[in-house]
Order: structure tokens, then C-alpha cells, then sequence
């Protein structure tokens, strides 16, 4: 079995007031893993915790304690960083020059082969669809623009691991589809994509692994589809309930509608036999029942107010 392309066991880093003996911890003991060709969502609401484990990762900040491995080396690791591609929420680019400009640069930066620079430049720029702007200034580039141009950047040395950081920030719905299609297209060649974004419904498309963080502390982690399997619920359609037996259907976790002449109740699926027991035992009759796939962002919600309990 291959070594994760990215582990964190028991990171702990806690920041220290400059001028204050305030001390908060931004992570305790985090441990994770994104195995070689997964597409992993790293999610968490502002102040979780995101922004330091991805300068982790990529070395830009030291671990207090634990152990932190990328692609089979330390974080900063110059091994490591020639197959990583990054793209950080928050980037700025020289603006007096032109996206082939800027592209060059880079590459030369990154000490890679320039053998075939022209046309590598120019398939990237196409990837990305900036085709047409390549004269143009990146000062006057638009937002949206300017983060397509982070992703040429980001992916310009072929890398093995990609690091996106809301990767579609700025763009309109036609630029997200876009950037959601190139995904997919990286994952189908293997790319190892680990990506922080808030949303759910575009990461829910392309995403196999889940991990779920909140105030520094790992919340869940695991394949998205046993995630949402677990988080599956039941709908339940009867005839209108008393009051006694609603209430004792809601103590053991289930929400109700009620009309004049049926109540919907939705529970957990593995509450199910419970709740039709409970039902048919007070002398209601079931109507239907149907299941209810739950949604990333609906149980990402959940495991946040419920601090990772459910």
C-alpha cells in the first residue's frame, strides 16, 4: 500500500500573543490522512484552523509537536515542494506583466527543464481559458480572471500534489463549471488534489475524502460517501399523531410536520424500525416511507453545531 501524500499525526500549534502571555491553539492533535489520487476536501468554517494546517503542509509554518509528512517528506522538503502546486486564497502577481510573462518567470523560478516552454505556456493559458488575454496587463485582469491565472500558475510544473486554497473564489458560475471540469479532468490523470473551499454543493461533485475540522480540532474525517451514509435519514409519512406520541418520536431524535391529516417525521435511518414500532405500537398507521441521501453541506452543518458528536 503507498505511503499518504499527505499525513498529520498529533499536530499540535498554538500561537503566542506578542505582547501578551495569551496563548491559542490553532491545532490539537490533528491527526489525518489523503491517500496518493484522491480529490480531499479539507473543510471548516473562518478560524478553524484551515489557513495553518495548509502553511503546515506546505512549510510556511512549524508544528509545536507531532509529525507532519508530504509526499513521503518533511513539509518544506525541496523533494516535496518540486511536485507540489499551490494556489493560496489570498495572491498577488506582478501587474505590469502578461500572463505568458508571469508564466515564465515562474518557471524559471522553479528551476524546471524550459525545453518547450512556448507551447507549454500556451497549453496552459488555454487550459485555464485566459486564450485572447495574453497581451493583456494582469493589473487589469478581473478577479475571476486573476484566479484562473493562479491555477495556470499553480499547476505550470505538472505537479503530483495540488494545494487549492478556494479555488474558485471570484468566479461566476460558468468559471466555477469550468475549474470543476479541469478538476475532474486532474483527477482522471491521478493528481493528489487537497482543496479548502466553503462550497459545498461544487466540492460535493468532485471530492472522494471529507475531512471536517472546527476551532482546531478534528471534527470527522472519511470517504464522502460513508459520511453522507452515515448521516442518512428516513422519511416516514403516517396519519396525524397525538401530541404524546410526537413528543416521544422528537425525544428520540426525529423532526415532524404535521398537517391536518398526515405528519411527515424525519429521522435518522438507523431509527427508522424504532420510530414505525413506536407509530404502529400507539395505533397509527404508515403510509410511506422514503430515503433521504443527506448532503455534504447539510452534514457539514450538522457536525459544527453539533462540535463532531453526531
Amino acid at each position: 500500500m503507498p505511503n499518504p501524500a499527505i499525513e498529520f499525526q498529533d499536530v499540535i500549534k498554538v500561537y503566542q500573543g506578542r505582547f501578551s502571555q495569551q496563548r491559542i491553539t490553532a491545532l490539537a492533535n490533528i491527526s489525518f490522512a489523503v491517500a496518493p489520487g484522491e480529490v480531499c476536501a479539507f473543510l471548516g468554517p473562518n478560524g478553524a484552523g484551515k489557513t495553518t494546517s495548509i502553511g503546515l503542509l506546505m512549510g510556511f509554518l512549524f508544528a509545536d509537536s507531532g509529525e507532519i509528512r508530504v509526499l513521503d517528506c518533511p513539509p518544506g522538503d525541496i523533494r516535496a515542494k518540486r511536485q507540489i502546486g499551490f494556489l493560496p486564497e489570498n495572491f498577488a502577481f506582478y501587474k505590469y506583466l502578461t500572463a505568458p510573462e508571469l508564466l515564465r518567470l515562474h518557471l524559471a523560478l522553479s528551476d524546471e527543464p524550459r525545453t518547450g516552454e512556448q507551447n507549454l505556456i500556451a497549453d496552459l493559458i488555454t487550459k485555464v481559458k485566459l486564450q485572447g488575454y495574453e497581451q493583456l496587463k494582469i493589473g487589469k485582469y478581473s478577479r475571476g480572471m486573476m484566479q484562473r491565472l493562479g491555477l495556470a500558475q499553480a499547476l505550470l510544473t505538472n505537479p503530483q500534489l495540488l494545494v487549492l486554497d478556494e479555488p474558485t473564489s471570484g468566479l461566476d458560475p460558468a468559471g466555477r463549471h469550468d475549474v470543476l471540469e479541469l478538476l475532474a479532468t486532474l483527477k482522471a490523470e491521478g493528481k493528489t488534489i487537497f482543496l479548502s473551499s466553503h462550497i459545498l454543493p461544487e466540492v460535493e461533485q468532485i471530492c472522494d475524502r471529507v475531512i471536517i475540522i472546527d476551532r482546531g480540532r478534528l471534527l470527522r474525517a472519511g470517504s464522502l460517501r460513508e459520511l453522507l451514509e452515515s448521516a442518512n435519514r428516513v422519511e416516514i409519512v403516517a396519519h396525524r399523531l397525538d401530541e404524546e406520541l410526537e413528543r416521544t418520536l422528537v425525544e428520540h431524535g426525529a423532526s415532524i410536520e404535521q398537517t391536518p391529516d398526515q405528519a411527515r417525521i424525519v429521522i435518522d435511518a438507523s431509527r427508522k424500525r424504532e420510530a414505525v414500532e413506536l407509530i404502529w405500537s400507539a395505533g397509527f398507521d404508515v403510509i410511506a416511507m422514503n430515503p433521504l441521501k443527506s448532503t455534504l453541506e447539510e452534514f457539514f452543518l450538522k457536525m459544527v453545531a453539533d462540535g463532531g458528536g453526531a
